[in-house]
């Protein structure tokens, strides 16, 4: 099913996106991040679609997605160059809930995710299982950035 088609389908109130598990790659998340529907989308649900590092900065850099308050990311094989795109990416200042459990972020991803003014918005930061080692759980939880996080999940 193509990109266009599947957005339509599941696009909700104009304002949610359940696009997980549909397998959509880096080649999906970059036409979706080309697609004026999604202006007004403040839930995006990505997860289990094989984004990659590509696929995320496409989404980052995307004229339209510059009011996502939830960006759900999980199992998408997003490593510490994919965390560096999503931390300086100013679409993404708004986001209130940021999951990317199930990827390989490693501990540099997790350190620049704690620098990110940008990301100081979150109240949710999900980061289960992405080898953040001691290093990245330290520099989460004591992150002058991560104030107003509630709410976290840690390897």
């Amino acid at each position: 099913m193509e990109i266009e088609e599947l957005v339509k389908k599941n696009l909700i109130d104009d304002s949610t996106l359940n696009l997980e598990n549909r397998k959509i790659g880096s080649e999906g998340a970059k036409k979706l991040a080309e697609m004026e529907i999604l202006t007004n989308v403040v839930n995006l649900e990505l997860g289990e679609n094989n984004l990659g590092d590509d696929g995320v900065v496409a989404l980052c850099e995307s004229p339209y997605l510059t009011r996502l308050k939830v960006l759900n990311l999980k199992s998408n094989g997003i490593t510490a160059d994919g965390a560096k795109a999503l931390a300086a990416s100013s679409n993404f200042s708004r986001l209130d809930q940021l999951i990317l459990k199930f990827n390989r972020i490693g501990e540099e991803g997790a350190k620049v995710i704690a620098d990110s003014e940008i990301l100081s918005q979150l109240t949710t930061l999900d980061l289960f299982r992405n080898q953040i080692g001691p290093g990245g759980t330290r520099a989460i939880k004591t992150s002058k950035n991560l104030t107003r996080v509630s709410r976290v999940r840690l390897d």
